[in-house]
């Protein structure tokens, strides 16, 4: 028997997780699907294709075997509040997707429900997702391996501790954000040379993949790849001891401790 799958908030990420189970690498129908946003149109254009629109949270738990939560951290309490009362909330199981919010939380809320904690990115929104995945002692194996296949739809996926959770926000959750300002920086770079046009972006893009696809597969450590580039004396070496006067891998460092502090500050609460 089909599984029914409840999402709580419909955004980018609840809306690439359904985009991927719903594929041909899912297993997941549309008419076996639950929804609920606090904004019913984010809902409409998956209800067209079959999926079913729930009135509350309440009643997206009563309907669904997983319930999968996908609001903002500020959001959590009045969520958790809603579902405490549902009928046999215990017996569901509970995916969590905001960043800072432990297992524990959400379980002790819940009357010990099984959690599955997931952290996607963005890129999850075209199918090359990365999605770092915990849960707690009380979930099994045929539970966890359904929410796993859930995610690798839309990417691939990592199995950690949650103890590491907090510190791999800012590996793979918000690390997008860096690469995309990364790539800003090249184009305002080239265009503070005087080039433009349509093509500049793309080709930066294309660069970024390239090179990431030769560091995974090359066999070679960043380090490795770097010296590949530079000859002695040449463009790159200039470029890259300009990079190093000012500390770019000091501020990655930096940046992602902030990163993480935050994400610690929002466990607390």
């Amino acid at each position: 028997m089909a599984r029914k799958i409840g999402f709580i908030g419909v955004g980018n990420m609840a809306s690439a997780i359904i985009g991927g189970i719903t594929s041909s690498k899912g297993t997941v129908a549309f008419e076996d699907i639950v929804l609920y946003d606090f904004f019913p149109e984010k809902c409409a254009a998956f209800a067209e294709k079959g999926a079913q629109v729930a009135v509350s949270e309440a009643s997206v738990a009563q309907s669904s075997d997983v319930i999968v939560l996908a609001v903002k951290p500020q959001n959590f309490p009045e969520v958790l509040s809603a579902l405490s009362d549902v009928d046999g909330i215990s017996q569901k199981l509970i995916v969590t997707i905001a960043a800072g919010i432990t297992v524990e939380t959400v379980s002790s809320a819940l009357h010990g429900a099984p959690v599955i904690r997931v952290l996607p990115n963005t890129p999850m929104l075209i199918g090359m997702g990365v999605s770092v995945i915990c849960r707690s002692d009380v979930v099994g194996k045929d539970d966890f391996d359904f929410v796993v296949s859930m995610f690798e739809a839309s990417g691939s996926v990592v199995l950690i501790d949650e103890a590491e959770m907090n510190r791999y926000i800012s590996v793979t959750s918000s690390s997008p954000a860096y690469i995309f300002a990364v790539i800003k920086a090249i184009c305002d770079g080239a265009s503070a040379q005087g080039l433009a046009g349509d093509t500049l972006m793309p080709a930066v893009c294309d660069m970024v993949i390239g090179a990431a696809t030769l560091l995974k597969e090359g066999g070679k450590t960043p380090d490795e790849q770097i010296a590949t580039v530079t000859s002695k004396g040449g463009t790159t070496e200039r470029a890259m001891a300009v990079l190093r006067e000012q500390n770019l891998y000091g501020m990655f460092a930096d940046a992602m401790q902030a990163c993480t502090d935050r994400a610690e500050e929002l466990s607390a609460k």
